[in-house]
Order: structure tokens, then C-alpha cells, then sequence
């Protein structure tokens, strides 16, 4: 199993991050190996519950694939997770956690839990070690983002 989680502290209030963040529709913008978002159901807010599906086109590895992915938990402002579904070339989900700091600003965390057997239990210490800088990356990227929105801007979903 490998198992990889970072965080980082975002100045931004916990509901715009969670919104932002909870939203498939941004991973393009912030998550670097995501090119295209797919959702098989209506968008918008009433979309984010357990069960929607969504398909993340992704280029990793040197290659572009399809990975279908199913919402399995979703707390407002909370924690969001979705998980790869029959057809994803690995058992994988992603945790989305979000925490309000005392300074009106938010920890982040994302972890990911994938399974690795087959081709991926042989490299499995290196592709930890690809997902996790990968994933420092897009913190960095995420952070940025957030922090350099005009103070006052309505979470992302609300505009």
C-alpha cells in the first residue's frame, strides 16, 4: 500500500478552500498530471455528494489515460474523498481534508492511498516518491492560486 499525505497552511477562509478544492472541475488548474475533468451528472453545488462520478483525463508517466473516479465521502467544509473505479489502471483514493487555523486561514491536506500490486508493487518506493513531490508541487501551485485572489471574491462555486 502506498500511502502519501502533505499539507499546507493556505490564507484563505475554510470555505472558499474547501470550495474550491472540493470542486473536480479546478483539479486542471492546480493539479498538474489533470488535463480534463469529465462529470457524468449535473454541476454545480448539488453535485458534490456521494456517489457522483467523474473522469479525470491524465497525463503521468509519460502517457495520457482515462481514471473514473466515484465521490465516497463529502463534508461541507470538511473532507471530501473520492475513489478509483473499475477501469482506473490502480486502486487509488484521494482524501481531501480541511482544517480552519486561528488566523481565518486553512490547512489542506490531501492523502492519497493506493494499492500496489502488479507493475506498480515493484516501483512502488519510487512512485511514492514521484506522488509525493508531485503532490508538494501542487500545493505550491494550489497556494499561490488561492492567496493571489482579490480579498473579498465569493468562493468559487458561489460566483
Amino acid at each position: 500500500m502506498i500511502r502519501v499525505e502533505e499539507s499546507v497552511e493556505i490564507n484563505r477562509p475554510i470555505e472558499e478552500v474547501f470550495s474550491y478544492t472540493s470542486n473536480a472541475e479546478n483539479f486542471p488548474e492546480w493539479a498538474a498530471t489533470v488535463v480534463e475533468v469529465r462529470q457524468e451528472e449535473a454541476r454545480g453545488r448539488d453535485s458534490l455528494r456521494e456517489g457522483v462520478r467523474f473522469t479525470l483525463v491524465q497525463r503521468a508517466l509519460g502517457r495520457r489515460f482515462e481514471a473514473p473516479f466515484e465521490v465516497t465521502d463529502y463534508e461541507p467544509n470538511r473532507r471530501y474523498a473520492h475513489r478509483g473505479m473499475e477501469g482506473h489502471p490502480v486502486p487509488v483514493t484521494m482524501i481531501f481534508t480541511c482544517e480552519p487555523l486561528s488566523s481565518d486561514g486553512t490547512r489542506f491536506t490531501p492523502r492519497i492511498e493506493a494499492e500496489s500490486g502488479g507493475f506498480f508493487g515493484l516501483i512502488g518506493p519510487v512512485l511514492e516518491r514521484a506522488i509525493r513531490h508531485q503532490m508538494r508541487t501542487n500545493l505550491k501551485t494550489l497556494k499561490a492560486l488561492l492567496e493571489g485572489r482579490e480579498e473579498g471574491q465569493k468562493p468559487v462555486d458561489e460566483e
